[in-house]
C-alpha cells in the first residue's frame, strides 16, 4: 500500500510531492495541497521520502501569507489570507515536521504581532461567522480551528507560547457552553423549525447526522491533546457509535475526513467512558479491511488530493481500536496529538 500512495501521488500530484521529496518550490500548487502531501506522506509512513530543506521552505510560504492570529511582520505578508481551518492545518504541518527537522515557527512567522482577537472574542469564545449558526459542521471548522491554531503555537517555541496555551484551554472551556446546550453536540441556532428547514435540505446530499458528529470531532480535537473531559462524552459515545455502525462501508461513497472524524470521537469517547464496544471493535476491523482494498485499488486521478489524510488517518484510528501494533503504514499514529488538526 505503501507504493500505491507513492504512485498515486507521484502520478496525479507531482508537483506538491516534488515540494517535500526535493525541497523545489511549487509556484502552481496550494498551500492545502503542500499540507495534504505532507500529512500523506506521515500518516502512510514515509516521512523518509520528505527532503529537510523542504520544512524551511514551507515556513518560507507561510511567511508570505496573511494568518489569522497574526499581524504585520518585517516586510508585511502579501500573499492570500489563510482560512482558520488551513491556517490550523499549515501549523499541523508544523508540529509533524519538528520532531525531525527542528521548530520553524519562528521563521514562519517572523517579526509579525500575536493578536489573538482575531481568533477569539473578550469571554475567550472562538469567533464565527454569526450568519453559520445553523451549519455546525461548517462553523465548527472556526470553533475547533481557534482552539488549535493558539494550541499549536502554546507548544512552540515562540516567545507567545505560555499566552498562547492558556488561550487555548480558555476557548475549549468557552465552547463547552455550546455542547451543554446541545445535550453534548453544538447548538448555536435559536429557531429550531428554522433548523429542521436547513437539516431537510442538507438532506438532499449528506446525511446530518454526520454534520452532526463531524462538526463535534473539531473541538474535541483539541480537547483530547489538551486531555479534557468530553462534556456529556457517554451521550456523545451512544450517537457517534450509532452512526459508525450504520454506514458501511464509508461515511460516504469514498474514505475522506469525515470517516476520520466518527471513528476517531468513537475511540476517544469511549477511552473516558470505559472502553471501547465489540461491537465498535469489529466494525473497525470490517472498515480496515475495506480501507486495505481501496488503498490497494481505488487511488485513480479523481479521488481528491484533499480526502487522502482523512482517509489514512482512518486507517490508523481503525488499527489503534483493534490493538493492532503494526500495520502496513508502521506503528499507528495518533495524528491529532502529533498534528493537532488534519
Amino acid at each position: 500500500m505503501k507504493d500505491a500512495i507513492r504512485r498515486y501521488l507521484a502520478t496525479h500530484h507531482a508537483e506538491p510531492l516534488a515540494f517535500w521529496r526535493d525541497a523545489v518550490r511549487a509556484p502552481s500548487a496550494t498551500l492545502e495541497s503542500l499540507c495534504d502531501v505532507l500529512y500523506s506522506l506521515h500518516l502512510a509512513g514515509l516521512t523518509d521520502d520528505v527532503n529537510p530543506a523542504a520544512s524551511a521552505l514551507f515556513a518560507d510560504v507561510l511567511a508570505a501569507r496573511v494568518l489569522p492570529g497574526w499581524a504585520g511582520g518585517a516586510d508585511g505578508p502579501s500573499g492570500d489570507p489563510v482560512s482558520i481551518h488551513n491556517c490550523a492545518y499549515a501549523f499541523g504541518v508544523l508540529n509533524l515536521v519538528r520532531p525531525g527537522h527542528g521548530d520553524h515557527y519562528a521563521r514562519a512567522l517572523g517579526t509579525r504581532t500575536f493578536r489573538p482577537a482575531d481568533l477569539i472574542d473578550d469571554a475567550g469564545r472562538p469567533k464565527f461567522p454569526r450568519w453559520l449558526t445553523h451549519h455546525h459542521w461548517r462553523v465548527s471548522h472556526w470553533l475547533g480551528g481557534a482552539p488549535s491554531i493558539l494550541w499549536s503555537i502554546g507548544q512552540s517555541s515562540h516567545p507567545e507560547a505560555a499566552q498562547a496555551r492558556s488561550l487555548a484551554r480558555t476557548a475549549l472551556e468557552a465552547a463547552d457552553t455550546w455542547l451543554a446546550s446541545g445535550d453534548g453536540f453544538i447548538k448555536l441556532y435559536w429557531f429550531e423549525p428554522a433548523q429542521q428547514l436547513f437539516r431537510a435540505a442538507y438532506r438532499l446530499r449528506h446525511d446530518p447526522e454526520l454534520g452532526d458528529v463531524g462538526g463535534l470531532a473539531h473541538i474535541h480535537w483539541i480537547n483530547h491533546v489538551a486531555g479534557r473531559p468530553y462534556y456529556a462524552a457517554d451521550r456523545v459515545l451512544s450517537r457517534t457509535s450509532a452512526v459508525f455502525q450504520r454506514r458501511r462501508p464509508f461515511m460516504e461513497g469514498r474514505p475522506y475526513c469525515l470517516d476520520f472524524d466518527v471513528v476517531q470521537l468513537v475511540r476517544t469517547a469511549a477511552e473516558q467512558t470505559g472502553g471501547i464496544s465489540a461491537d465498535d471493535r469489529a466494525r473497525a476491523s470490517a472498515m480496515m479491511q475495506d480501507l486495505d482494498a481501496f488503498f490497494g485499488a481505488s487511488l485513480s486521478a479523481d479521488y481528491a488530493l484533499h480526502k487522502l489524510p482523512g482517509a489514512l488517518a482512518t486507517y490508523h484510528e481503525c488499527a489503534t481500536i483493534c490493538a493492532i501494533d503494526d500495520t502496513a503504514f508502521g506503528k499507528p499514529r495518533d495524528i491529532i496529538r502529533d498534528a493537532f488538526w488534519i
